[in-house]
């Protein structure tokens, strides 16, 4: 009897001591996980900042006037027809995954129509919110926290409830003055599925691309109503957004936590 409860003990101890161990190999695994990616992280914001550094000079050309006129002329001198269209993609894309180059749709329908422009505007934002996804996917809330201000953070945090979510980021997405490019940061950590936001958010986006590169294309054609009537439209919704996107952020999230 003794010896049977002795080995009982025995066996005991040899489970607790198996346990003990795998919580710490666990712990050990994911210390050496989250070091991974705290490291790539760095990594990748000392890449980002190399690059904003040395696109500096282009970047405060692409904040004033003269600076957008100097890219047009550019893009119509020196390059095909497809190279500029595939530079124009890419800087939208950057535009998108770093926010501080100003958005550039106009310069889309100034070089190339209000159609084909909203389409290579919208080709670009689908492209660098894909990038942003990617890297979120695989870097996890470090490289979000990196980007987006804690407060930002704080705000959306309804956005983590499954229930609706796609309802919520189409009437986000479809609001002026909603920060889209770093909800695009947020959106990864949500349970939103890829496939759904491109199919059913970003969408949303396109209104105000068109409107954008309408503005561009008549406004190198010469129309001086449409444009007039553009920009005070676009004032109109600016202004609109402006007071009413955190009354509206502000029931979406109560109407979150009161189901």
């Amino acid at each position: 009897m003794k010896e049977h409860k002795l080995t009982e003990e025995i066996e005991h101890i040899k489970e607790e001591i198996e346990t003990k161990a795998d919580e710490l190999r666990e712990r050990h695994r994911r210390r050496n996980k989250r070091t991974v990616q705290i490291v790539t992280v760095v990594i990748i914001l000392l890449l980002l900042a190399g690059i904003t550094v040395a696109c500096m000079p282009l970047i405060k050309e692409l904040r004033t006037e003269a600076g957008m006129e100097k890219l047009k002329e550019t893009l119509e001198t020196r390059y095909s027809g497809i190279e500029a269209m595939g530079i124009f993609v890419l800087i939208q894309a950057v535009q998108v995954i770093i926010a501080v180059i100003p958005p550039v749709q106009i310069i889309g329908g100034v070089l190339f129509g209000w159609f084909v422009g909203c389409l290579l505007s919208f080709g670009g934002i689908l492209l660098g919110t894909l990038v942003i996804f990617l890297m979120v996917s695989r870097f996890g809330r470090p490289l979000v926290e990196a980007f987006v201000d804690e407060k930002v953070m704080k705000k959306f945090k309804f956005l983590q409830d499954e229930k609706g979510l796609i309802k919520v980021l189409v009437i986000l997405y479809l609001i002026p003055g909603i920060p889209k490019d770093v909800i695009s940061y947020l959106v990864p950590l949500t349970p939103v599925k890829r496939r759904d936001f491109f199919l059913y958010v970003m969408p949303c986006r396109l209104p105000a691309i068109l409107m954008s590169t309408l503005l561009g294309s008549n406004a190198i054609d010469g129309n001086i109503v449409p444009v007039i009537c553009l920009i005070g439209s676009a004032a109109v919704l600016g202004i609109a957004g402006f007071f009413l996107k955190d009354t509206v952020v502000e029931k979406l999230k109560n109407r979150k936590a009161s189901k």
